[in-house]
């Protein structure tokens, strides 16, 4: 699978772009905003980058606040008094704040995973070839090792996509793991100067071949509703669902250009460009529940019992 554009946008801009980057920093909150108003809005935290995207059908139903990194979702999941109705969360991260408050349920997931491998040979993987991999303990590298178990090219980790990107823009690697929207970046750069790179593996397209599931990916990040209180909240939750399920390139550029400093992408472009491989397909956890205990039997975690909303 090839993806050529012109975008053009520098390598330092890659870390906003993954799920698996991550700061202990908040930003700034923003409300959503739209035609019909609403007297009480649903408070809403999410993280900056795809899962963010996942919010923009909420308009005046909600408020949200978006956070770069994991730390204050970590800290509100856990909480028993949180202010937040509903939280955006990688659903290993959410699932596993469970044992500590059971505050939220498991509502839907959201994304389903948006990794490639980028290379300029479709034969990256043999003997005497080298690829850059980041998040090594963390859902990027240990979806790449469940996939590739064997993999004859030599395996260099690195800290982040930023580092990734860069090891193969510089060629000293001959392929890298990367997520999108940050892979169609470092395509983008690569033709700049003279690398005809393409993405030559689709993770969430093996992933669904080798655990046979009807959707394409495995539940990556999802959404968390207070416990016990999903149905006060169906009105957004229906919002979120209609967007996604109608969302176009067109739709979500001109959307992501409004507010694209606090979704945590650098240009609507980009995101509308990639918006099918990222992946955000909203489905009922209760649904899902056997893709789920096979993503979360990579981290050592079965699902609790009472955390998926019926």
């Amino acid at each position: 699978m090839s993806i050529r554009n012109g975008l053009k946008w520098s390598v330092s801009a890659l870390v906003a772009l993954t799920l698996a980057a991550c700061s202990s920093a908040p930003a700034a909150s923003s409300t959503q905003t739209s035609s019909t108003a609403v007297s009480e809005p649903v408070k809403v935290l999410a993280p900056t980058g795809a899962p963010a995207l996942a919010t923009l059908g909420l308009g005046d139903l909600a408020e949200v606040d978006y956070v770069d990194g994991q730390d204050l979702l970590v800290s509100e999941l856990s909480k028993t008094d949180s202010e937040y109705d509903l939280i955006v969360a990688p659903i290993n991260l959410g699932v596993k704040t469970w044992k500590e408050s059971q505050s939220y349920q498991l509502d839907s997931v959201l994304t389903w995973g948006n990794l490639y491998i980028a290379s300029q040979d479709e034969n990256w993987n043999e003997a005497g070839k080298t690829i850059a991999v980041f998040g090594e303990k963390a859902v990027p590298g240990m979806v790449f090792n469940s996939l590739y178990p064997d993999v004859q090219a030599t395996v260099e980790y690195y800290p982040s996509v930023v580092e990734a990107s860069a090891a193969l823009l510089s060629q000293k690697a001959d392929s890298a793991l990367l997520a999108q929207p940050a892979a169609a970046g470092a395509l983008a750069k690569g033709k700049e100067s003279g690398m005809e790179l393409s993405l030559v593996s689709d993770l969430q397209a093996l992933w669904s071949e080798s655990h046979e599931s009807e959707h394409k990916g495995y539940p990556q990040a999802a959404l968390f509703v207070k416990k016990d209180q999903a149905d006060q909240y169906e009105a957004a939750l229906d919002a979120m669902r209609t967007y996604l399920d109608s969302a176009t390139p067109e739709t979500i550029e001109a959307d992501v250009e409004a507010k694209v400093d606090q979704l945590g992408v650098p240009n609507a472009k980009i995101a509308s460009a990639t918006w099918e491989q990222q992946n955000l397909h909203m489905v009922k956890a209760s649904e899902v529940e056997t893709e789920i205990a096979d993503f979360l039997s990579l981290f050592g975690i079965e699902i609790p019992e009472g955390i998926i909303v019926e």
